[in-house]
């Protein structure tokens, strides 16, 4: 059984896996996760001189009442964002105020971009509008009003870890969860869910 830490986060403590360990531990619903989400967009808007609006909250995090890793997901979207092109112009001032990007995409097309903490923050800039941001918003706008999925989605994350143990292969994570979300976003999508 791994040893865990005990770390302040503003006002308040968490649990985070020791040195070398992903931090794939599920802890309960932190209030100040909203708070600090909006402090760190606040800080990318003002940084890259954009509409706050262009950040996104996303993630488990995004959601009141459920569970989730000590990562808040924060999801920038760029109209005119290509993924093969250079975009110092975002990097740069990203790096600036503690932003790593080391050429992995979150999914094709999407930078992953990671700023140390705690809290630790993923930006994940992709093209505002796209796929990614538009099924982004419709998985945490579903699970925002609908309590009984969010219950199931945090069963799902925990049993996952059971099964794969404390410090998983995070494809195998994500992987595990990819039929449950896609099953939410494709009833998001019958329902007629809107997200714009």
């Amino acid at each position: 059984m791994p040893i865990l830490l005990l770390v302040g986060l503003g006002n308040h403590q968490a649990i985070c896996p020791p040195k070398g360990m992903t931090s794939y531990i599920i802890v309960p619903p932190d209030p100040n996760w909203p708070r600090l989400a909006s402090e760190e967009i606040t800080a990318i808007a003002s940084t890259l001189n954009i509409d706050p609006k262009q950040i996104e909250h996303v993630g488990s995090t995004a959601v009141p009442g459920l569970g989730a890793k000590l990562i808040i997901d924060l999801m920038l979207g760029i109209p005119d964002f290509d993924s093969s092109q250079n975009n110092q112009q975002y990097l740069a001032p990203l790096k600036q105020i503690g932003y790593e990007f080391d050429g992995t995409e979150t999914t094709p097309g999407t930078y992953y971009i990671r700023k140390a903490g705690p809290p630790r923050f993923n930006l994940h800039m992709t093209k505002y509008g796209g796929s990614f941001w538009l099924d982004h918003l419709l998985f945490r706008d579903y699970l925002r009003s609908h309590p009984d999925a969010v219950r199931q989605y945090e069963v799902l994350k925990v049993s996952l870890l059971d099964r794969l143990g404390p410090d998983p292969d995070k494809q195998a994570y994500n992987e595990g969860k990819s039929a449950f979300i896609n099953g939410i976003l494709d009833i998001a999508r019958k329902e007629g869910a809107s997200i714009i």
